[in-house]
């Protein structure tokens, strides 16, 4: 069947990888004479969606017509995901890089995973962001805000 609730939020999501890669090559070349411009990133990104959204769409169409499985009670993690995302960019400002994210990545993190292990997910999404800094610092180029200004 080309069309269900899985296909149909796949389709869309293909669509809007697009539309994201086309808005990033929009900004330039990815690559110059110097290294790595802006748009190398965004660019990249959209290419994998697109990419990993064109696997998931032949998965699905090659698994065939399933009855939907009885649900076990509504799970709600991506209404969730949109409301950390939202917190997200109203404290990035504010609250800076790092604090910001970390909170951001572990929300994440508690989000798809049980909830135990509590220092080592903290640790994991610290490693996180300091690595995601010193990429976009060094290779990017981006200055981050930072809560100490």
């Amino acid at each position: 069947m080309l069309f269900n609730r899985q296909l149909i939020f796949l389709y869309f999501t293909l669509a809007a990888s697009v539309g994201y890669l086309v808005t990033a090559l929009s900004l330039g070349a990815p690559i110059a004479e110097s290294g790595l411009t802006p748009a190398f990133f965004p660019t990249l990104i959209g290419g994998l969606a697109i990419v990993f959204c064109c696997i998931l769409i032949l998965q699905a169409l090659r698994s065939g017509p399933e009855a939907d499985p009885v649900e076990e009670g509504r799970n709600y993690t991506h209404v969730w995901v949109v409301v950390a995302i939202f917190f997200y960019i109203v404290a990035f400002q504010p609250l800076g890089y790092f604090l910001s994210s970390g909170l951001f990545v572990f929300a994440l993190i508690l989000l798809f995973s049980k909830f135990e292990k509590l220092l080592q997910k903290a640790l994991i999404s610290a490693a996180i962001v300091v690595v995601a800094f010193i990429m976009f610092q060094q290779l990017f180029g981006v200055r981050l805000p930072t809560l100490w200004g």
